[in-house]
């Protein structure tokens, strides 16, 4: 086992990187995590993790560990009120405004494995087979992992994710049976979305501005300081009267 003082200097790193807190209780789920580190960079033990990591932390040691700070839980239309609410009010809304640029831009802040912008590439795509009029739309996904952002770029996913809140019928018109039994998107939904890698922590100017931002499951883990810096730093790249979406537990207080 870690001593304290040397999960404390993990966590105190995580937190200057990300600004993701973990609590002196939550330091059993830091200290797994910090297992995985020890068994993808192949070091002998935590002693050697220790070592190397107060020498320095860079280049791919440094993306290791950020890739396994991060909490990467989430499943296609996690939260299926809110694609509703989306499609229902949202988006018409955003159409109808009179500052409406023509193209509907969506950001997906801590997109993780791709569910969550593919989920809303489905709804559009929907929405657009309804209405010919449907205006052009793009979805811009980033996120501070690495290995998360290729996973989300590959669209590939597994029997049990596919079945975890994805419809049998958008299962069937959206994606592709692999050789091996996982699941690929199709182009119609997969070439709507990109993909940049972005720590919320740093300036995001260059992403532009959008008409809708989902920033969910993501303050949670902020303290307060910096999830006042990120939400403001987030309404500066919301166009007028555009719309943002945080998780069920959070809140702009």
């Amino acid at each position: 086992m870690m001593s304290p003082n040397d999960l404390r200097f993990f966590a105190d790193y995580i937190h200057k990187e990300l600004g993701i807190v973990y609590q002196q209780e939550n330091y059993f789920q830091l200290e797994k995590r910090l297992t995985e580190v020890i068994r993808v960079m192949g070091l002998k033990d935590e002693e050697a993790l220790v070592q190397k990591a107060r020498m320095g932390m860079d280049g791919a040691f440094k993306q290791v560990m950020l890739d396994l700070a991060t909490n990467n839980e989430t499943s296609f239309f996690r939260d299926a009120k809110i694609f509703s609410a989306i499609e229902k009010h949202v988006v018409p809304k955003i159409i109808a405004n009179p500052k409406f640029s023509g193209t509907i831009r969506i950001w997906c802040a801590a997109s993780s494995f791709g569910q969550e912008p593919y989920s809303l590439a489905m709804t559009l795509t929907e929405m657009r087979k309804k209405n010919p009029a449907f205006p052009r739309f793009e979805i811009v996904a980033t996120d501070i992992s690495e290995n998360a952002l290729k996973r989300a770029k590959a669209a590939n996913y597994t029997q049990l994710e596919v079945q975890r809140g994805l419809a049998p019928e958008l299962l069937t018109r959206y994606f592709t049976l692999a050789t091996d039994g996982t699941y690929n998107v199709g182009p119609e939904v997969k070439n709507t979305v990109s993909y940049k890698k972005q720590n919320l922590l740093d300036s995001f100017s260059s992403l532009g501005t959008f008409d809708l931002v989902l920033c969910r499951n993501v303050l949670i883990y902020q303290k307060d300081e910096s999830k006042r810096e990120i939400i403001r730093r987030i309404s500066m790249t919301m166009n007028p009267n555009a719309f943002l979406f945080l998780g069920a537990a959070e809140s702009l207080m």
